[in-house]
């Protein structure tokens, strides 16, 4: 009996030991801490019948949490049935297009008062161009009239005075450089009156500028008596009005 108690004390040592060296590895991997033989204490105090309870409480308190999560989440961010939802995005796409298509009208009316307001421009660019260009052969016009009729009074100027004096006239012109003047005053004159005024130059000078003056005459291609265009007519008009 003595060797039976014996037996069994030397294996309940062991099997102390046994348990204390592996506790002791436990805590010493990191498996076992203080937390955990709290839960450890706190699961071995109920019994599995009271632990499967608790469980199940916990479970229903999780889901009751969460209910009210979705519940909150709701009422902060109200969802849409799928078919509401879908003519949400169906109004929300026809709401862009009318927008697109109300850009695009604007657009279309603005390049077309564009073009209208372009238009306008031209016609009134034209116009204006026209009128200046009327305006300027109108002054051009009365330019050549005037000129025309400063011609007249200077040719009949000179054939009321003598020949001579017409002669001095023409040479004076010609020696400050307005032979072409002169040319065209000879040209406008009565032809009898030309060649008596011409008649005046004698000396051998005179004859030959005489006779450049009588060729300039010929080919401006006018028949006598005709007036031709002036190419300098303040000078001629200076002239008649000093003599």
């Amino acid at each position: 009996m003595k060797t039976l108690w014996n037996i069994v004390s030397f294996l309940a040592v062991v099997h102390l030991l046994a348990l204390v060296m592996f506790v002791g590895w436990l805590w010493k991997s990191g498996r076992l801490d203080s937390g955990r033989v709290d839960e450890l204490r706190a699961m071995l105090a109920m019994t599995i019948p009271e632990a499967q309870a608790a469980a199940d409480r916990a479970a229903q308190e999780a889901a009751l949490d969460r209910q009210e999560l979705a519940e909150e989440n709701l009422r902060r961010n109200p969802g849409l049935p799928s078919g509401d939802r879908m003519r949400t995005i169906a109004d929300a796409r026809q709401s862009e297009q009318r927008s697109v298509r109300r850009i695009n009208d604007v657009k279309a009316e603005y390049a077309r008062q564009m073009a209208q307001a372009q238009a306008r421009i031209d016609e009134q660019r034209d116009a204006l161009e026209a009128r200046q260009r009327a305006i300027d052969s109108g002054a051009a016009g009365e330019r050549e009239r005037q000129s025309a009729d400063q011609l007249r009074k200077a040719v009949k100027l000179l054939e009321s005075l003598p020949p001579k004096q017409v002669k001095r006239q023409i040479v004076e012109l010609v020696n400050s450089g307005s032979k072409d003047q002169a040319v065209i005053y000879l040209d406008a004159m009565n032809q009898r009156i030309a060649g008596k005024v011409l008649a005046e130059f004698k000396t051998d000078e005179e004859v030959k500028l005489a006779k450049e003056l009588l060729e300039r005459v010929r080919t401006l291609g006018r028949p006598d008596g005709q007036a031709g265009d002036p190419t300098d007519t303040s000078d001629a008009d200076g002239t008649a009005n000093t003599r």
